[in-house]
């Protein structure tokens, strides 16, 4: 199969899911593992192993059912740990995607340059391996919007390309694929691309994933109809449908760059008050991420409702408490409302309770 690896700190889901439906609408049969799911070319399973890049065992025998359920291209979503922990091993990848670069998971690698390090694995690894016939050239594709852009594109393949909605030159690239934001999604080559998913950075993860796909071989024409088919991917920016006259959105921004940006985006969205319920995931793995979340929620929503996600054996109250903690080291903040419910199911029902007593 043709191997596709994408790495970064946040849009990985969702730009695998992107890229996967591209291909899929051009005949390029594909699957996918991801954070959220994994598809075999026949059926879409949960991801409830906990670990959004599996082990050697898992991830081979998930690429191999994609093989034999006639998949010919596979892409897999590889995160810093696994990386790290060189379950990337054994697999010939083709083309290593870039999405973007921020501090994230700095306890587990120990400083921000191990964490950078790990995610360059993917790129080292290109060249390890033979061309294959079916696709006799190593590609690399990079976000040149962001700052670790000229790390990631210095690495050696066969073809370059990076995308970006800012401008940006580099003459490490073979092709640059620049957008201009607007009309709800962006403007390339004198075509308007139509993205639904809410927030700026899904215009890069679309940005990306076309020119991935393009890279590929996949047409302009059909990239725009799969782009602008693409409504919704599960627990990122998810509109949950309602009655309550109330609009709903899970995300499941757990590193502070896509929190950031997933709030950013409900901003953008026009409403009343930003109801916020979350928590920090990880335990003590990451520790620092809690602080920032607090103070993230308190500049940017209205209501912040604090609660328990994904602790593993860390002190919920405690990790409750940092946060809280967080918020209140921010003097000027939008959100005047905060409050701790642990009970995650009791911790939602309030926040939908809350827009009928006029919060």
């Amino acid at each position: 199969m043709i191997m596709v690896g994408i790495t970064g700190t946040a849009g990985k889901s969702t730009t695998t899911a992107l890229l996967a439906a591209i291909l899929n609408a051009d005949g390029k049969k594909c699957g996918y593992l991801t954070t959220v799911d994994f598809f075999d070319g026949k059926t879409n399973f949960m991801n409830k192993h906990g670990l959004s890049m599996p082990g050697g065992p898992l991830l081979q025998k998930s690429l191999r059912q994609m093989l034999d359920n006639g998949c010919r291209y596979a892409i897999v979503e590889c995160t810093s740990e696994g990386l790290a922990q060189n379950r990337h091993v054994g697999i010939n990848f083709d083309m290593a995607l870039m999405t973007n670069l921020s501090e994230a998971h700095i306890q587990a690698h120990g400083s921000a340059e191990n964490y950078r390090q790990a995610k360059g694995k993917l790129f080292s690894a290109l060249l390890k391996h033979p061309k294959k016939s079916v696709l006799p050239k190593k590609l690399l594709g990079v976000n040149l919007d962001d700052i670790a852009s000229d790390f990631f594109g210095a690495f050696m393949a066969d073809e370059k390309f990076g995308i970006t909605l800012k401008g940006k030159k580099s003459a490490a690239m073979t092709k640059v694929y620049q957008g201009e934001p607007g009309n709800g999604g962006f403007i390339l080559q004198n075509q308007q691309f139509t993205v639904s998913l809410p927030g700026e950075f899904n215009l890069y993860n679309a940005l990306l994933a076309l020119a991935a796909a393009n890279t590929l071989g996949v047409p302009l024409p059909v990239i725009k109809q799969a782009l602008a088919d693409f409504k919704v991917i599960r627990g990122r920016m998810e509109e949950v449908p309602n009655n309550r006259g109330i609009k709903i959105y899970v995300d499941y921004g757990c590193e502070p760059a896509s929190f950031k940006s997933a709030l950013v985006a409900a901003n953008n969205i026009p409403h009343n008050k930003i109801i916020h319920v979350f928590g920090s995931t990880g335990g003590h793995r990451d520790v620092s991420k809690r602080f920032m979340f607090g103070k993230t929620s308190a500049e940017l929503a209205d209501v912040c409702i604090i609660t328990n996600d994904d602790v593993y054996d860390s002190d919920p109250q405690e990790i409750a408490n940092n946060i809280l903690e967080g918020y209140n080291s921010v003097s000027a903040r939008k959100a005047k409302v905060v409050e701790i419910v642990l009970d995650r199911r009791e911790a939602i029902k309030k926040a939908l309770e809350l827009p009928r007593q006029g919060t």
